[in-house]
């Protein structure tokens, strides 16, 4: 069984580090602005699964450090996650969420309505693809 709350930012850390980082210091999994956010995790069989972190800038909502940790993943639970953020922002009212998606990822995004745009870049050896969501 499995269920989301809200968390503080401390406990996306170590999933973000492991999921997303996993060679490079733990810092690197700690952002300048978590204080400012909404962190979010999903919980199975009451352990701390998959997070996700939104920042909101007027109506628009910014995903970030999306993880799942690497046994859960491709067992529906960053879907679970994704969908109710989606239903969350919907209900707030929300214009757009976006986010810089790896683009080994973009097909996990597409999947719930997230469109490519054109602004890509290479950063820390992956290439990402900014990708946006503006109908619900």
């Amino acid at each position: 069984m499995s269920h989301i709350e809200q968390i503080p930012p401390e406990l996306t850390w170590r999933i973000r580090g492991q999921v997303l980082y996993p060679d490079q210091e733990f810092a690197k999994a700690i952002l300048d602005q978590d204080d400012e956010g909404m962190h979010f995790g999903l919980f199975y069989e009451n352990k701390l699964i998959s997070v996700v972190s939104i920042f909101r800038k007027e109506n628009e909502i910014q995903l970030r450090k999306f993880a799942t940790l690497e046994p859960y993943q491709n067992k529906g639970f960053g879907t679970e996650l994704l969908k109710y953020l989606i239903e969350l922002l919907r209900l707030d009212n929300c214009d757009k969420i976006w986010c810089n998606a790896r683009k080994n990822a973009s097909g996990f995004y597409t999947k719930f309505g997230f469109i490519e745009t054109d602004e890509t870049y290479h950063k820390d050896g992956y290439d990402f693809v900014i990708m946006e969501k503006t109908s619900f």
